[in-house]
């Protein structure tokens, strides 16, 4: 049993490097490729340890990483939490990110990352002048007797926003790309060159 949760512990560190070194040749930026800018990350996970490389539509990929995944029932392994890293200037830039659950998969779209609740909902944006990743949580509030009113905080910062804008976040969600989590490639699919 030692030797077997060895040679598979082995297995998905090559399987790993070998996709990431790969990805090279679909994306790179800066003279650097996706194994050259997380292969020390995903060579470090466990056993357990998922892992997908998105285009999100930034200068490099996102390396979303997880330790427990679920069956969407669309044919995605996929997550209500995860670690998102971004490689940006030499450094790489991690933020946890959580959905309330297996009815808000984590997904993603252009430039950005969401979680979401039944009330809320979060998008994740890489910020390149500040060197971090920025959240802006969208949520409905109680309003006394009319029921609830939608607010944005972010930056330490809340305000009102309209539910017409608070719906069309919730439809971009909807319409986003369900992060699909593997241990190698096959999970993982890049557009051919």
């Amino acid at each position: 049993m030692k030797n077997r949760k060895k040679y598979h512990r082995t297995f998905l560190l090559v399987t790993a490097c070998v996709l990431l070194a790969g990805c090279g040749k679909y994306k790179e930026t800066n003279g650097a490729d996706n194994g050259e800018l997380y292969g020390g990350l995903v060579a470090g996970m466990g056993d357990e340890e998922q892992f997908s490389l998105r285009d999100i539509g930034e200068q490099n990929d996102v390396l979303f990483t997880t330790d427990l995944t679920y069956d969407d029932g669309n044919g995605h392994n996929a997550a209500a939490y995860c670690t998102l890293y971004y490689a940006f200037g030499g450094e790489v830039y991690s933020i946890d990110v959580e959905s309330a659950g297996t009815a808000y998969p984590i997904c993603y779209g252009d430039k950005c990352v969401y979680t979401a609740s039944g009330h809320s909902l979060n998008l994740y944006r890489f910020d390149g002048k500040k060197r971090q990743w920025m959240v802006s949580v969208y949520e409905e509030v109680p309003d006394g007797e009319e029921g609830s009113a939608c607010q944005l905080t972010e930056n330490g910062e809340t305000k009102a926003v309209s539910e017409k804008d608070y719906e069309k976040l919730l439809k971009e969600y909807g319409e986003s790309n369900v992060v699909n989590f593997g241990y190698g490639a096959s999970d993982n699919p890049f557009p051919a060159e």
